[in-house]
């Protein structure tokens, strides 16, 4: 017998509950159905395995940060401004949703093929932007690739920094402070050094 989609909810509910709880490994089957309130057969029909469920919850979490990161964009923005709300809007999101916090610091090493095959589309978009900005003359000549690898790898530091969890020296500011003051500094440096001279003064008030 097919399990409905109300059930369906109802058993992803429950693990994005306990994966972002307890992680992907040490989530069980059996928690998962005790959880939803339903038996492990159910599961097995409307998802077959956990690695299924976990990897569709994982394609909306992440479906859902990058839509909400480009709609934050408005388009009257300088170029330079969408970079700098694009970055800190995917970054808060990313630091503050369940699933990934778990992910980010006890799990990345597991699942990072899964976040670099699904950024394309991210990727994509962000290229086009800064195309765009060179464009409009907002932007410095430059290879809009290494611009764009420039911005990823600075994203890929913060996540490593949000992942060891603690200060490296006792501060009265916790993490997501510190990861969003660099994420900041960063943002303003990357502005002052690609962007053309006269754009910068307008644009730092963002």
């Amino acid at each position: 017998m097919p399990v409905s989609e109300r059930t369906k909810e109802i058993i992803l509910s429950a693990a994005k509950d306990l994966f972002a709880q307890k992680g992907f490994f040490k989530t069980t089957y059996a928690d998962i159905a005790r959880h939803a309130g339903v038996n492990q057969a159910t599961i097995y029909r409307g998802f077959k395995t956990k690695e299924n469920i976990f990897k569709l919850l994982l394609e909306e979490e992440y479906k859902s940060i990058v839509k909400e990161s480009f709609q934050s964009l408005s388009t009257e923005e300088p170029t330079l401004c969408k970079l700098k709300r694009l970055l800190t809007t995917n970054l808060r999101l990313t630091t503050q949703s369940r699933l990934f916090q778990h992910i980010l610091r006890d799990e990345y090493s597991q699942f990072r093929d899964f976040f670099n095959t699904k950024q394309d589309k991210a990727i994509q978009e962000l290229y086009s932007l800064i195309e765009k900005g060179m464009e409009k003359g907002e932007i410095k000549k430059e290879d809009p690739a290494f611009l764009v690898s420039l911005l990823l790898s600075f994203s890929y530091a913060l996540r490593n920094l949000y992942r060891s969890e603690v200060l490296p020296l006792e501060s009265k500011y916790n993490l997501d402070h510190l990861v969003e003051t660099i994420n900041n500094v960063f943002i303003e440096g990357f502005i002052k050094s690609f962007t053309i001279e006269d754009k910068v003064n307008s644009n730092n008030n963002v």
